[in-house]
């Protein structure tokens, strides 16, 4: 009987030990969140503005600016990423 609790509790301990390393430590404080959504870390201004235009777009209040969509890869990355992420909350 002693040893089928050791053996239940080692088991027991075990499992919530493997199972703790599942859960992150959160987004770093260098993460872009917006809305709820983790866009990653070290975003750039035009970037995190795509986004913000993408989720409004996505909100159906149409925003983009054509200018920064064809000259700025990072804006337009920004924005498509914002409008998928944000499209349907």
């Amino acid at each position: 009987m002693t040893y089928t609790k050791l053996t239940l509790i080692t088991l027991s301990l075990s499992a919530a030990f493997l199972l703790s390393g599942c859960t992150g430590s959160g987004p770093s404080k260098n993460n872009f969140v917006y809305q709820g959504h983790n866009f990653g870390a070290n975003r750039d201004v035009n970037y995190r503005m795509g986004v913000r235009d993408g989720c409004t777009t996505a909100a159906g209040d149409y925003a983009k600016n054509h200018e920064k969509f064809k000259g700025n890869d990072s804006y337009r990355v920004g924005w498509e990423n914002g409008r998928m992420h944000c499209k349907g909350k």
